[in-house]
């Protein structure tokens, strides 16, 4: 009996040695590529470009609607977005993605639209010359202008903190990327219009609605292409329990509070790094005048030497720049010092070395490189905090999100009180 086992075993094995093994295929995994990167860029970019427009025209707008439009802008913007973005924090996990772009481009594209029509309508020598009442409705824009901007903006973070840190740093480069845009578009309106008098409402007009025609592009590129792609097919299945649960469902494994809890000193350096900016900017850099009477355009040249290097300290995490989370801390902590530089330059503009323009551009040069590599390593380290579970590293972006605009209005409250104090009103 074992000798006939035996051999049926040796028989058995010989006829399956004499079947071909089957081909082997290896399983494709979706990974993030540079395409995918791009389209977080471009995420980025439509999400701050309205509002670094809007920065760009901010003279122009002072001058147009006075009662110290410059500084309020900024606190009215900041507290609109910030309103939004803690309704982004507890609830925004409830809905799925492409209808909250949605409705933050549109918000965008209409807000940014009117603020333009208002400007052109309103203040001294216009239609109406009630200037009072253009700055009301010039605010009132500018609110919905910073709601549509948090949707968009915590949206993208959201969405960015459910994968790979790289694609968080490329849409917070994507946003400094759309500080780049403003100064050149708007230099080559005013050489069209240069032969037109008084056209600088006008010119206002058609600058605004470039932002507007470009955050209208990502409803169908986030439908077509983000959402279609192999690796954001994998992550949006989070969505798919979303689409069929009530409001009231929780989506997170644990409360948000204790997401909160361990997000929280990254989040503080993003509040710390804005909040120093916004002390300052645009607040005193609007009275920035250059050495040269001649040049009308410092202030624009001044905030786009930030925008560059606002841009460059946000890709330097890309090429390997990085500091631990405790030297971080350090790091945006020391920024302080800006403060009382920038308002030394305002006060003192007579004297050196405040009075050479190429120290103000030095020190916004500083500000902005120091600023943008800060806050992208939080923004990037942020999310990594929590455990992998996708949902609660949803809410961990929106909190960065959040942290990011609250250091813009509570900097804001405070530049415009150093303007009361200052006499600069």
């Amino acid at each position: 009996m074992d000798s006939r086992a035996g051999s049926s075993e040796s028989a058995a094995c010989k006829g399956l040695a004499g079947v071909p093994p089957l081909p082997t295929t290896a399983i494709k995994v979706p990974r993030v590529d540079a395409w995918l990167l791009v389209q977080y860029g471009i995420l980025g970019f439509v999400a701050l470009a309205p509002w670094n427009f809007v920065l760009t025209a901010v003279a122009f707008l002072d001058s147009k609607f006075h009662h110290n439009f410059a500084s309020s802008v900024p606190i009215i913007y900041s507290a609109s977005v910030n309103i939004a973005q803690l309704i982004m924090v507890w609830v925004g996990n409830k809905f799925t993605f492409a209808p909250r772009f949605d409705l933050g481009c549109v918000m965008l594209s209409i807000a940014i639209t009117l603020l333009a029509v208002v400007a052109i309508i309103f203040g001294d020598g216009d239609l109406v010359s009630n200037a009072g009442l253009g700055f009301g409705l010039a605010l009132i824009c500018v609110f919905f202008l910073g709601f549509g901007h948090s949707i968009m903006e915590s949206s993208a973070f959201g969405l960015a903190a459910l994968c790979p840190k790289i694609c968080m740093v490329a849409t917070m480069v994507g946003e400094g990327v759309g500080g780049l845009a403003p100064w050149p578009c708007q230099l080559l309106i005013e050489v069209i219009f240069s032969a037109v008098p008084n056209s600088q409402g006008w010119q206002t007009l058609i600058f605004f609605v470039v932002p507007a025609a470009v955050s209208l592009l990502i409803i169908p590129m986030f439908r077509l292409w983000t959402a279609k792609h192999p690796y954001m097919v994998e992550v949006l299945r989070i969505e798919e329990k979303r689409k069929h649960d009530a409001l009231a469902t929780r989506q997170t494994r644990r409360p948000v509070h204790l997401i909160i809890r361990e997000v929280l000193p990254m989040a503080l350096c993003a509040w710390g790094g804005l909040a120093v900016l916004f002390v300052v900017f645009p607040a005193q850099v609007v009275l920035w005048t250059s050495s040269n009477p001649n040049n009308n355009g410092f202030v624009p040249q001044i905030i786009y030497t930030f925008q560059v290097l606002d841009t460059v300290g946000r890709f330097a995490p890309s090429v390997g720049l990085s500091l631990s989370e405790r030297m971080l801390m350090l790091f945006i902590t020391l920024r302080v010092l800006f403060i009382p530089l920038f308002i030394c330059t305002t006060l003192y503009q007579s004297i050196a070395p405040f009075s050479f323009d190429w120290f103000k551009h030095i020190e916004m040069a500083l500000m902005a490189v120091t600023n943008g590599f800060g806050v992208t390593l939080a923004m990037a380290y942020g999310p990594q905090r929590v455990s992998q579970d996708k949902a609660e590293q949803e809410v961990a972006g929106y909190t960065m999100g959040f942290a990011l605009i609250n250091g813009i209005f509570v900097g804001s409250l405070f530049g415009l009180l150093a303007n009361v104090c200052l006499g600069q009103t």
